[in-house]
């Protein structure tokens, strides 16, 4: 790297930070694993202590890098550093580019996609620079009513933009690739137009003045290929999106400036949230389809590491700047929503060790794909540490150590068993777990006022426990999770969950019925066979045993609320919201309140301003799919009967969009209903 790279650090500067962080982590995990080797019972054979070693340093060393970056983090935030390197402007400055706002949607609600888009043109008007952005929803979506619905609220949300940013709307006939083919697609036909992308959710939600911020740093940072805006989780109401929500306030910060202190210019991408160069993304990033079959070949599901390594291999930086606020999203409101998505996720990044072994990669993008790897195997990992230990613990129950071998010794052969060794390791390890919760909550209380804090620790407190009974359940989904993917079964992509629905009884019996069993007959065993380990192995057993009552809880509104009202997991932006949501909310009552009563096909046929506005969107949105004959046939027929007898009808998904994509069928229809009144 040129000595150029950086604004204000040097290379060897960067190079020390990480030396730090990682050299920190390597030690203590050298450390404890010395004092491990010493507390495995020495009668162990050579595979049993072979695999016991390798698996503590696997898991210990993950928990060492996030406590080492934790701490890092922490300093960086009390001494109130910015990341160094890059190059701040100020506010004022004037921009002389144009910024491309992409919202790539799939199967999403649209009133709730487009009251977004609306609050953030109404920011970027604020700023007095909103004729340099311009707003694209680009739509996947599959489900024709849908589609059709997209459109309607797409007009309906261009009379409340602003007049100087524009809003565009397309709609792709065929989703390849899902998300990094939508934005492909948009850099091939329109990139050129644009210098930056600001890449969002279906529930991003970003202030304009962070939006401006953002564009400001990459004209004066000309090796800036992405500059991260870090989300922060808002808007959900069930107890565990609440506790989500409260979880990346108090702790998000430190986390983030623990990855930006020795990621600095090197830093991942998250896939939304975040401006792009244009230039550097249409050079660099045209991702690979993947050799093989799905899961692991095929396109890459989790493309935003990969778009953030192509970048950096081209010679751009990228950047993660927790300085940046104003940036939301919104979590998963059930336990079971987010095991879905995480789902996608866990595919995803078991498909980069694919792209791992690639050439030219920078070591810190490397690093990155490991990191995410590891996120999901060591969830196996720990289970597979567990399982050898209980195996062992059982074994000595049935299989009782020999004190006298057939040689003739003076003395009996007395296994060692180190316990105070043990129990200072499993300390240890709860220790640097738990301690970056608590100085992230100390960083919070010296950031907010009074009112803002109360109820902080007693919060902290509880979601410590939450988090302990939910950790086995995870591990168990994300254990299966891996198996599946080696097993070769594809995740596929399904629309996210993104409003309030709690976790009925019948639900949480099919996902947890195997955890409850699994922690209740493990519970049995451990009692009768290897009593010693009961209240060690407790904490495990006990997440699984009640994952079917932790998982309707937390999944309730009604706790949350409760939450709320006691002031249990409340985030300053509960008690002052900003502006730009409380405007997110008006815009999508204000477009629930135009909803008309035919959806889909009927309301392009009876409403004249729909027919003419999906007819003239058709052909700039790109071919029909084929669609066979009888399909179209078997849906004009239940159509003539609508309009002839009053019958509304029951199209299946193929109809629907097999009539959608019929121009000439839709002029006719709707001629027709115009005679029949």
């Amino acid at each position: 790297m040129s000595e150029g790279f950086y604004k204000n650090i040097s290379p060897r500067h960067v190079l020390r930070r990480r030396i730090k962080v990682f050299g920190l982590t390597i030690l203590s995990t050298f450390l404890a694993t010395i004092k491990w080797m010493e507390v495995i019972p020495t009668d162990s054979t050579l595979v049993t202590h072979f695999l016991m070693v390798l698996l503590f340093v696997l898991t210990f060393g993950w928990i060492a890098l996030f406590f080492w970056s934790s701490m890092f983090g922490f300093f960086e935030l009390l001494r109130n550093r910015k990341v160094p390197g890059i190059h701040w402007v100020s506010a004022n400055t004037k921009v002389k580019t144009k910024t491309a706002l992409l919202m790539p949607v799939y199967n999403e609600k649209p009133q709730s996609v487009f009251a977004n888009l609306a609050a953030m043109a109404e920011e970027l008007a604020k700023t007095g620079q909103g004729d340099a952005f311009d707003v694209f929803v680009l739509s996947d979506t599959t489900n024709p009513k849908c589609w059709v619905e997209e459109e309607r609220v797409w007009l309906e949300t261009k009379k409340l933009f602003p007049k100087e940013v524009n809003l565009y709307y397309r709609r792709r006939p065929i989703n390849t690739a899902r998300k990094s083919g939508n934005i492909e697609d948009f850099c091939k036909k329109w990139g050129a137009g644009y210098d930056f992308m600001i890449v969002l959710d279906a529930d991003s939600l970003v202030n304009g003045k962070t939006m401006l911020t953002m564009v400001q740093l990459m004209e004066a940072n000309e090796n800036a290929g992405i500059i991260q805006a870090p989300p922060m989780c808002v808007n959900q109401h069930s107890l565990f999106a609440r506790m989500q929500q409260f979880a990346g306030k108090v702790y998000g910060p430190i986390v983030s400036a623990g990855l930006a202190y020795w990621q600095v210019g090197d830093s991942n991408y998250w896939g939304h949230n975040a401006i792009i160069r244009v230039n550097a993304f249409m050079q660099c990033c045209g991702l690979p389809v993947l050799s093989g079959r799905k899961p692991f070949g095929g396109h890459i599901l989790s493309h935003d590491f990969v778009e953030a390594a192509l970048i950096r291999r081209g010679g751009w930086s990228a950047w993660l700047l927790p300085e940046l606020k104003g940036s939301y999203e919104e979590c998963p409101p059930t336990m079971i929503d987010f095991a879905v998505r995480d789902r996608r996720w866990c595919q995803g990044n078991m498909q980069h060790m694919k792209v791992l072994i690639s050439k030219g990669l920078h070591p810190v993008s490397r690093i990155h794909f490991l990191i995410g790897i590891m996120s999901y195997l060591s969830s196996p990992l720990w289970l597979s540490f567990l399982l050898v230990g209980l195996m062992i613990a059982l074994g000595r129950e049935f299989f009782p150590p020999v004190y006298f071998t057939e040689s003739r010794t003076l003395f009996p052969t007395w296994p060692v068993f180190d316990k105070i060794g043990t129990i200072s390791l499993f300390v240890l390890s709860m220790f640097m777990l738990i301690f970056p919760k608590f100085l992230g909550l100390i960083v919070y209380c010296l950031k907010n006022n009074k009112q803002e804090r109360k109820g902080a620790l007693k919060s902290v407190l509880i979601e410590i426990v939450f988090s302990a009974l939910m950790a086995p359940i995870m591990m168990m989904f994300q254990s299966k999770f891996v198996l599946d993917i080696f097993a070769g079964r594809d995740s596929g992509w399904n629309t996210q969950n993104r409003g309030d629905c709690s976790t009925s009884f019948k639900q949480a019996w099919q996902r947890h019925k195997w955890h409850m069993l699994l922690g209740i007959l493990t519970t049995v065993v451990v009692w009768f066979y290897a009593h010693e380990l009961f209240w060690w192995m407790l904490p495990i057993t006990l997440g699984l045993m009640l994952s079917i009552p932790i998982s309707m809880i937390t999944s309730y509104e009604s706790c949350g609320r409760w939450c709320r009202k006691h002031n249990f997991f409340v985030i300053p932006e509960e008690i002052k919201e900003p502006k730009i949501i409380e405007r997110a909310r008006y815009f999508e009552d204000v477009l629930e309140a135009k909803k008309q009563s035919f959806s889909g096909v009927l309301e392009v046929i009876s409403n004249p301003i729909m027919n003419a506005l999906h007819l003239v969107l058709l052909p700039i949105n790109g071919p029909a799919p084929e669609i066979a004959k009888s399909i179209l046939d078997a849906a004009q027929i239940k159509l003539d009967t609508f309009i002839n007898h009053g019958l509304v009808p029951e199209f299946s998904k193929d109809e629907e969009i097999a009539l959608l994509y019929d121009a000439d069928t839709l002029r006719e229809m709707h001629l027709a209903m115009i005679l029949a009144k």
